[in-house]
C-alpha cells in the first residue's frame, strides 16, 4: 500500500472487496490535498487515490469509479490529459470528472469544462461545497443511467430493445469487417405462446417471456448480443465466430441447437393475481430460428434481418421447434 494513503483507504492497485457506495477517486500529487478530501467523503464513499495521471488512466480502465475528483498541475500527465483520455475511450467518457485545483481564473475554468469536465472547484475546498457538488453530478449521473435504460431496453425483460440491438449489429459488423470473422444474426418466434395468453392472460404469458430471455442468455457468450424484437420475438447476435464460413456455421449450429433444447423445457410459472392464493402453470414453449450469417458484405442491417426472419418462417413451416440457416 502506497505510505502516502490516509489510513483505511484504497489504493488503485489494490482495491478491498466491491461495496454498494459511491466510488470517488482522487487523483493529485499532493499528499495533503489527498487527506483533505477524503476526511471529507470516507464515511459516506469509497475512496480510491491515484497520485498522478498514469495511475488514474490505468485505474478507471479496469475499475470504474462513479466520480473523479481531478487535480490539474501534475507531473508527467496533467489533468487537463488524463480529462482528454477519459473522452476519448468510450469506456470512461461518461464517468464525472470535476477538477479540483489552485487556479481560479475563469480561463481555466472554461478550458476544463470545454475538456469535458462537469465542475471545476478551487483549492482550499470548501468541505460543504464539494461535498454538494459531489452529492449533486452523482445524483445527475444516476439518473441519466436511468434514462439511458428506459430507452435502450425492454421494460419486460430487461433485453436490449430494438434501438440498442441495431447499435450492437452495427457493432458486430463493423468487427466481422475489421478481423475476417464471420457473425451470425438469429431471429426467434416462440411455437407455441399464445395458448398461454389465451388460456391464462398476459400476465402469465409475461412471467414466461422473463424465463425466456434468462434462458437466451444462459445459452451465449457475453460477448454475444440477447435482445427482445418484439412480443414473442427475439434476437441473438453470435459475434467473432471463425474465418471459414463452414466453421461458422458449424458453431452457430451449435449454439441454436442449445437454445432450442433450453426453451423446450417446461415452464413452471408461479401465479399470483391480486388476493388469489398462488398458482401454478405448467406450460411447454418451443421456438423455431432463422439463422443469417454475415461477413465483408455490402449489406445493410434490413437485409440480415429479412433475410434472418426468412429463414425462422421456413423453420415454422418446418412444424417449429427447428432452426433453418438463409441460403443467401
Amino acid at each position: 500500500m502506497d505510505p502516502r494513503l490516509p489510513k483505511n483507504q484504497k489504493s488503485p492497485n489494490n482495491p478491498k472487496t466491491p461495496s454498494t457506495l459511491p466510488k470517488l477517486l482522487i487523483v493529485d500529487d499532493n499528499p495533503l490535498s489527498i487527506q483533505v478530501l477524503y476526511d471529507i467523503f470516507s464515511e459516506d464513499h469509497e475512496v480510491f487515490m491515484a497520485s498522478d495521471g498514469e495511475q488514474a488512466l490505468e485505474f478507471c480502465s479496469s475499475h470504474m469509479p462513479d466520480l473523479i475528483l481531478l487535480d490539474v498541475l501534475m507531473p508527467g500527465i496533467d489533468g487537463h490529459e488524463v480529462c482528454r483520455r477519459l473522452q476519448r475511450d468510450e469506456r470512461t467518457r461518461e464517468i464525472p470528472v470535476i477538477f479540483v485545483t489552485v487556479r481560479s481564473n475563469p480561463v481555466e475554468e472554461a478550458q476544463g469544462l470545454h475538456l469535458g469536465a462537469v465542475d471545476f472547484i478551487t483549492k482550499p475546498v470548501n468541505a460543504a461545497v464539494v461535498r454538494a457538488r459531489v452529492r449533486t453530478h452523482l445524483l445527475l449521473r444516476q439518473m441519466l443511467e436511468q434514462v439511458r435504460n428506459i430507452a435502450f431496453h425492454d421494460p419486460l425483460t430487461q433485453l436490449p430493445n430494438r434501438r440498442l440491438l441495431s447499435d450492437r449489429l452495427s457493432q458486430t459488423m463493423a468487427l466481422s469487417k475489421r478481423n475476417g470473422r464471420h457473425g451470425a444474426m438469429m431471429f426467434l418466434d416462440l411455437d407455441n405462446f399464445k395458448p398461454l395468453n389465451d388460456a391464462h392472460g398476459h400476465e402469465v404469458g409475461d412471467l414466461l417471456l422473463v424465463e425466456v430471455a434468462q434462458r437466451l442468455k444462459s445459452c451465449v457468450r457475453e460477448i454475444d448480443t440477447v435482445a427482445r424484437f418484439g412480443g414473442d420475438e427475439f434476437v441473438v447476435i453470435l459475434s467473432d465466430l471463425d474465418t471459414d464460413k463452414a466453421q461458422s456455421m458449424a458453431l452457430a449450429s451449435v449454439v441454436a441447437q442449445k437454445i432450442l433444447l433450453a426453451l423446450a423445457a417446461p415452464y413452471v410459472l408461479d401465479v399470483t393475481l391480486d388476493a388469489a392464493p398462488t398458482a401454478t402453470v405448467e406450460h411447454r414453449c418451443t421456438t423455431s430460428i432463422g439463422v443469417a450469417m454475415f461477413i465483408n458484405q455490402d449489406i445493410g442491417q434490413y437485409e440480415i434481418i429479412k433475410r434472418a426472419d426468412a429463414a425462422m418462417y421456413q423453420a415454422k413451416e418446418a412444424g417449429g421447434n427447428a432452426v433453418r440457416f438463409s441460403e443467401l
